[in-house]
């Protein structure tokens, strides 16, 4: 399977969405699209609200 960086992929699908859309690896890997060694994307989140809870500032 092919794998982009978050911009890479906006940039394919013509798209604006944000990290909060898409699970993330947790380690870097080489981006097919602009060759530099980055988080790439995994799959689409589908639990955004597990998200913003595990990422919400706290105050």
């Amino acid at each position: 399977m092919a794998e982009f960086c978050l911009d890479c992929w906006k940039r394919m699908n013509h798209t604006r969405k944000t990290e909060r859309d898409y699970v993330l690896s947790c380690g870097r890997d080489l981006c097919e699209g602009c060759g530099r060694f980055c988080r790439v994307v995994e799959g689409e989140r589908t639990l955004k609200f597990l998200y913003d809870l595990r990422h919400r500032k706290k105050k």
